[in-house]
């Protein structure tokens, strides 16, 4: 492996920094994995993550040109307010988006804590609340409250009643109280959670393809390690014993690490099925398969 990583680079290339802006959460261990393993310096790279606390964050982020690289919803590719040409390279799973809401049936008062409500993630819940519980949402009992973390950090306080979440945070908010309604994989099971996006100009860079295959080999090794090994990164990376806990279940599962890494035009079309339901009069400006990079 050492010999494949060090063939990355290109001879006398120097190495290549790069940032990358991401939400916090147990999606991103492979991200943390390949740093304490070395296998991004292997490659050639230095990399700085940089954590975000919402999609609109990330989104300046971006556009302010802070990052090289992202690992974002693809939906925010079909929002039409990204610069610099983004494209998916890689696809990944962060485990299934739950929603989960207060012991209880939903109720038509309920408010819903969402990062946007534009974003992929409040599509998610209003099709779960729509398909699932048989509750729709209107616009008005959707909340603006910021990432995942955000959203599970509001749950206790009552300022909401319900939001989606990832691993682990559903399985910690269902600990406390707020069980699961249902998840993406009973309302839209094609849909792509995740994606790695670069500036489609360096979308066939050296760094770029570096960096992809740096993550594949580092979520290779996680799987291959299985539970005890995902743990001892979460550890590693200063997770907390009960998140790391809670994480690895859906880490494992279905819309896990073993994502396939192919960003498909049918997953695409899943998450711009999902934004066409809620935003009716939405229209992609560009073909979804030029959202996808080389």
């Amino acid at each position: 492996m050492l010999d494949a990583l060090n063939a990355l680079r290109p001879p006398g290339e120097p190495t290549r920094r790069l940032t990358a802006g991401i939400f916090p959460g147990a999606g991103t261990v492979h991200l943390h994995h390949a740093i304490d393993s070395g296998y991004f310096q292997q490659a050639g790279l230095e990399v700085n993550l940089v954590q975000v606390v919402s999609s609109d964050q990330q989104m300046a982020g971006w556009n302010d040109d802070e990052y090289d690289i992202m690992h974002t919803s693809p939906d925010h590719l079909l929002r039409g307010l990204l610069k610099r040409d983004p494209v998916a390279v890689r696809a990944e799973g962060m485990g299934e988006l739950a929603v989960h809401r207060r012991s209880g049936a939903p109720v038509p008062t309920d408010r819903w804590a969402v990062d946007n409500a534009r974003s992929a993630f409040a599509f998610v819940l209003r099709a779960v609340l729509a398909d699932v519980a048989g509750s729709p949402v209107t616009d008005d009992q959707l909340v603006p409250v910021g990432g995942t973390l955000q959203r599970f950090q509001a749950l206790p306080t009552e300022a909401v009643d319900g939001t989606t979440l990832h691993p682990p945070f559903d399985v910690l908010a269902a600990e406390q109280g707020f069980p699961r309604v249902g998840g993406h994989l009973q309302v839209a099971p094609d849909l792509i959670t995740n994606v790695v996006v670069t500036p489609r100009e360096t979308a066939t860079a050296w760094h770029t393809r570096a960096y992809a295959e740096v993550c594949r080999v580092s979520t290779e090794d996680l799987l291959a390690a299985g539970a005890p090994g995902i743990e001892a990164a979460l550890l590693r990376h200063g997770l907390p014993e009960a998140a790391v806990r809670a994480a690895v279940p859906g880490l494992l599962g279905p819309a896990g690490l073993s994502t396939p890494p192919e960003v498909t035009l049918r997953g695409m079309e899943a998450v711009a099925g999902l934004r066409r339901r809620f935003t009716p009069d939405w229209q992609p400006a560009c073909p979804l398969t030029s959202l996808i990079g080389p």
